[in-house]
């Protein structure tokens, strides 16, 4: 038996789902692609995103308790946590054994590979640190002389109760026959001690017996692993300096990270993936299961600027009525939609899109064109007319491709007259939010109090009404460290806000969006060299996993 640490945090608790009910329900566990550390067992972020089971009931009293519980599971470890309500311990003073937890206030938990309990193990854990665990046969054969030889866990006592968080290996786990992934099962306990000896038992699943006991097949229930999160997307985006010196394929494995996006140009893109450092970039990425795409600032290289002396109706009207070369294109110009068209096809056959998401977006804080026949369209309807036009030559090449249309700026607003081909995909991309602040805050002013997450969510609910939600990709900076040093060198410490994050990404699920990537420009071999420990991406990642 390991003996435990002390730590004291504030517990932090999520909405709750109700205790387990029916025999037929499953206790789905969460499945996280990144392990906690040691250290981290109770004050791991990701313990806030997690889905807490509340409705604890004392069947043989008739009383309810507000303890939750909460659990996960990685490649190799089962994590649970325990937040109890309690402000009268009952803890032995001259505690000389194990044996000594029984009249103790304590949570228990155990596993057994069968309904009929023809072996099981638990552990039952005091607020102090001390555990009685055991070996036990249906009915009530226990073999004290057996302890978990990985079992750990940290505990922390408040003022109004206390919590308990563990892990306990798989491998230990499963040579009892517990099979996490094709299910098991599993029994949660309170027991709450009176300062006169009295006792109530709780427990996660209800029964209808008279009289107390968790020994019985009827108060364990079905549970498995689910591997699924909500965010099948877990991205970030990063330059070709971020990507040609620091192992990112390896950063994002070993933090949940499933989709790697490229910056800035086509044409740096392409030079970085045609070297060695490149190549070696993308068989990492496909060992490693890691989607490669590039988000991509297009317009320079889809649209040379050194066409304009050769034609110069393909560039924009400006508001005085001046064709100028600064930005984008003149969307009504067939030209310039055949020379974007046709090196976007380019550029996709040479830098292919692993799930087939192409991102070519147009130049961003521009003015649209003025000219007689594009004036009377919006930004985000030039935008369309281009994009439409480019998903076309792209499909020649992917026949699978699909293009984003990045909200962003100017192009926020959705768009009316022109209606997007069937395969664009919204990226919506909120620069204007400030990220000190949640969503769900509605009057934050936003950045620099250019735009309220008021506006910002009215103008996501609005895209979504244009664009499929299922296909729609939320572009973040919560991971931008480029933006929080203002796009400059040295790079400053991320500003990491995991409770921002996690509010965050509830807003984005209740619209149903499930592809959510982040910048993380500026993380390069220096930055980690700096602010080593990699904490923010792996909260990022498990959190991002763990969403159900």
């Amino acid at each position: 038996m390991n003996i435990s640490r002390h730590l004291i945090i504030p517990a932090v608790l999520a909405l709750a789902f109700s205790c387990v009910e029916q025999k037929d329900e499953v206790f789905l566990i969460p499945y996280s692609p990144v392990t906690l550390s040691p250290e981290s067992l109770l004050s791991a972020p990701v313990w806030e995103a997690l889905p807490p089971v509340k409705g604890f009931h004392a069947p043989w009293s008739g009383l309810d308790d507000n303890t939750v519980f909460k659990c996960l599971a990685t490649d190799s470890l089962f994590f649970f946590r325990f937040d109890v309500k309690d402000s009268t311990l009952a803890l032995k003073g001259d505690f000389s054994g194990e044996m000594d937890v029984e009249p103790e206030d304590r949570v228990e938990i155990f596993f057994s590979h069968s309904g009929d309990l023809d072996t099981y193990i638990g552990a039952e854990m005091d607020p102090a640190g001390r555990i009685l665990d055991y070996k036990c046969a249906y009915y009530r054969q226990f073999d004290y002389g057996w302890n978990f030889s990985t079992l750990d866990y940290l505990h922390e006592i408040r003022p109004d109760g206390y919590s308990i968080a563990g892990s306990v290996t798989l491998e230990e786990l499963s040579g009892f026959g517990v099979d996490m992934s094709e299910g098991f099962r599993m029994g949660v306990f309170r027991a709450d001690y009176s300062p006169d000896g009295e006792v109530v038992w709780y427990s996660m699943r209800s029964t209808d017996d008279k009289s107390p006991d968790f020994h019985q097949p009827k108060v364990f229930f079905d549970a498995r692993v689910d591997r699924d999160s909500w965010f099948g997307m877990r991205g970030v985006v990063l330059s070709v300096e971020d990507l040609e010196t620091a192992p990112w394929p390896e950063i994002a494995a070993r933090n949940g990270i499933n989709t790697i996006g490229t910056h800035i140009t086509p044409s740096q893109v392409l030079e970085f993936i045609s070297s060695e450092k490149g190549k070696a970039f993308v068989e990492s990425c496909s060992r490693l299961g890691i989607d490669v795409e590039h988000q991509l600032h297009a317009m320079g290289d889809l649209l040379p600027r050194t066409l304009f002396e050769e034609d110069s109706t393909m560039f924009r009207m400006d508001k005085e009525g001046r064709r100028v070369a600064d930005f984008n294109c003149c969307p009504h110009s067939g030209k310039a939609l055949d020379v974007i068209a046709s090196n976007a096809a380019r550029f996709a056959a040479a830098l292919p899109a692993t799930n087939h998401r192409y991102y070519f977006w147009l130049d961003d804080n521009s003015e649209p064109c003025f000219c007689p026949l594009c004036r009377d369209y919006s930004a985000s309807e030039q935008a369309i007319i281009v994009e439409n036009r480019m998903l076309e030559a792209v499909r020649e090449v992917d026949p699978e491709a699909t293009l984003a249309h990045l909200a962003y700026q100017e192009t926020m607003r959705p768009p009316v007259k022109v209606r997007p081909a069937e395969g664009i995909f919204l990226e919506f991309a909120p620069i204007e939010r400030q990220w000190d602040r949640p969503l769900t805050d509605p009057d934050a002013p936003g950045r620099k109090g250019r735009m309220s997450h008021r506006e910002v969510l009215e103008l996501l609910d609005a895209n979504l009404k244009v664009f499929p939600v299922e296909t729609a990709v939320i572009l973040e900076y919560w991971l931008d460290v480029s933006l929080a040093s203002g796009w400059k060198k040295p790079a400053v410490e991320l500003p990491w806000r995991p409770g921002v994050f996690i509010t965050d990404l509830g807003v984005y699920k209740s619209r149903g969006l499930r592809n959510i990537t982040s910048f993380a420009v500026y993380m390069d071999s220096t930055y980690f060299d700096v602010y080593p420990g990699e904490k923010s991406l792996k909260d990022y990642g498990t959190i991002l996993g763990v969403f159900r």
